[in-house]
């Protein structure tokens, strides 16, 4: 029987997250979409884009660390984000 105070060790350290993830298309405002100029405000018309916003720890397990650069490319109701590969320029002419 387990103490009273008794907290069971982790099993595992890592978390396992599920491969699929489900986010929603969010609108955002385009760039610059209120300005003022001289008095008063000049009423802009107001351009809404579609973004996808990815956040979570999940992203570091996938390969994709703070400050990796990433490839996307995108077809048709697909769009696919790769970690960018470090190219390094070695001079081997010494």
């Amino acid at each position: 029987m387990a103490e009273y105070h008794h907290t069971p060790e982790p099993s595992s350290a890592k978390v396992k997250y599920p491969i699929y993830r489900q986010l929603t298309v969010l609108e955002t405002i385009s760039g610059s979409a209120a300005k003022t100029r001289g008095i008063g405000i000049n009423y802009v018309p107001v351009n809404i884009e579609p973004c996808v916003v990815l956040r979570g720890k999940w992203l570091r397990q996938a390969g994709f660390p703070i400050g990796q650069k990433v490839s996307i490319r995108v077809n048709p109701k697909e769009i696919v984000i790769t970690p960018k590969q470090i190219s390094l320029n070695l001079n081997l002419e010494e």
